[in-house]
């Protein structure tokens, strides 16, 4: 058996949360149960030891309930009772994983426990609670962080640099996604970074930029993992952006939300505020009404919008009915003479090139 199956339940609150498990693994699809029969000597058999105490029971599902409830209960007979039902028996010790430890019983069925934490999760018995590894969580570390900012919440820290690289799995979302997590002053999900000293081509497929890239020195978390990151929770979205004149700053946006790709990955949020020390000027919102992006849609050259504005600024960005101004995806170059380049505004409102870009978004769980 597996060492685990010496585990006790001794304490109160987390023989509630065991109770309501059981009841989750008998109504629905759950990876592994919590107990098992033992392989080749499952049926007619008992461990032959004084049972603690014993109950009529309605299910196997209920037998193992009590057995969860009950300090000193490591592993159980159950057995049919012609005039009483089922009898579950329950019992201070295990087989050891033996089965020549087991004696013959018409009717009885011996079960031991299996580790109910998942995932290489080990049950810590001082602390009544799974600990878990390797970017899992959940009372039995069953599943994987939402994000970066339930990975704070659950003790995650990201040493010197502050900085971790974790697979996440968003409420709802299809799959897995390798995300950098900023784990400084709290959780923070990495969208973008982009430096101007290791340019990439921005001018990328809808493809590309629904599932997202990394690169040396570049990172695109895709539209697809910010979509489901971004719609179960509060959110707050951070863009840091660094170029001419006195652009080096940040804008922060609250309620910050990317809807489905048959939306066309929509961009939304519902208020917006600068740094208090360092600000930078809300890009979103720049110039004409026309321009802004708030409620607008996504678009690459190969996924154009009707404005055009995608093809010819050879980025994939979110365009209104006319080009913005303000685009971090266009390419880096800050020379005075350059023209259909990543621009954003400073503090004072003023148009300036940009030269590095960093967006994070945060959850509020």
């Amino acid at each position: 058996m597996d060492t685990c199956a010496q585990i006790r339940f001794p304490t109160v609150h987390v023989i509630c949360t065991l109770l309501l498990f059981v009841d989750y693994v008998c109504l629905s699809e759950y990876r592994e149960k919590l107990f098992t029969a033992m392989p080749g000597c499952s049926e007619g058999v008992i461990l032959p030891v004084t049972p603690v105490n014993s109950d009529v029971v309605a299910s196997q599902g209920q037998c193992l309930t009590n057995c969860l409830g009950h300090s000193s209960c490591m592993s159980v007979n159950l057995c049919d009772n012609p005039q009483s039902g089922q009898v579950c028996h329950k019992l201070p010790e295990t087989s050891n994983g033996s089965c020549s430890d087991l004696e013959a019983a018409a009717g009885c069925v011996f079960l031991e426990p299996v580790n109910v934490c998942q995932h290489g999760g080990t049950y810590n018995d001082v602390q009544s609670r799974c600990d878990c590894y390797d970017d899992f969580t959940g009372p039995y570390c069953e599943r994987r962080y939402r994000d970066c900012s339930e990975a704070y919440i659950g003790g995650m820290r990201g040493g010197t640099s502050k900085h971790r690289i974790i697979s996440i799995r968003p409420l709802y979302a299809p799959r897995e996604y390798e995300v950098e997590c900023f784990l400084g002053e709290s959780g923070w999900t990495v969208v973008e970074e982009r430096r101007s000293d290791c340019q990439n081509d921005y001018n990328k497929t809808w493809t590309e930029y629904k599932t997202g890239w990394t690169t040396l020195c570049n990172r695109w978390l895709g539209l697809e993992a910010l979509h489901y990151i971004t719609n179960p929770r509060t959110t707050k979205f951070d863009i840091f952006v660094r170029g001419t004149g006195s652009l080096n700053g940040r804008h922060y946006y609250n309620n910050f939300k990317i809807d489905d790709e048959a939306s066309g990955y929509t961009l939304t949020y519902t208020g917006n505020s600068k740094h208090q020390s360092k600000a930078s000027g809300n890009g979103f919102e720049y110039e004409l009404a026309s321009k802004h992006i708030n409620g607008q849609r996504f678009a690459t050259w190969d996924h154009p919008d009707p404005s055009g504005c995608a093809v010819s600024g050879g980025a994939g960005w979110w365009y209104g009915t006319d080009c913005p101004f303000t685009n971090l995806h266009k390419k880096f170059d800050t020379s005075a003479s350059s023209s259909n380049v990543a621009q954003w505004i400073d503090d004072l409102d003023l148009l300036e090139k940009v030269d590095f870009v960093n967006l994070k978004i945060k959850v509020f769980w």
